[in-house]
């Protein structure tokens, strides 16, 4: 792998560590760490031995913080489903007798 593309791809596994942290929501966070995840490995394999070292301790700290996110991400996508359920059940009014608008 070239060392320019290792390097790259380490730094950004390292900017995605910092930023995915600022983000609101659980699953936003926790697909940043995914992609940082994802942006770590690659040059973990490949790499050179001094751009190798780094790209692990970035793996592992995606990792971790992957992990730390993941319930709350799972329970953000839960309430979401039962909201969705909810609105589903109960059916919007289509036509103007639904709507309670009187028509000769």
């Amino acid at each position: 792998m070239n060392n320019k593309s290792a390097k790259a791809l380490a730094w950004t596994a390292g900017i995605l560590i910092v930023i995915a942290p600022a983000i609101i929501s659980p699953s936003g966070t926790f697909a940043l760490l995914v992609l940082a995840i994802i942006c770590s490995a690659i040059p973990a394999v490949f790499a050179s031995k001094s751009c190798r070292v780094i790209s692990i301790v970035l793996l592992i700290a995606s990792i971790a913080l992957g992990a730390s996110y993941y319930p709350a991400s799972e329970r953000e996508l839960e309430v979401y489903m039962q909201r969705a359920k909810k609105n589903a059940i109960q059916p919007q009014a289509t036509t103007p007798k639904d709507q309670g608008v009187i028509t000769k």
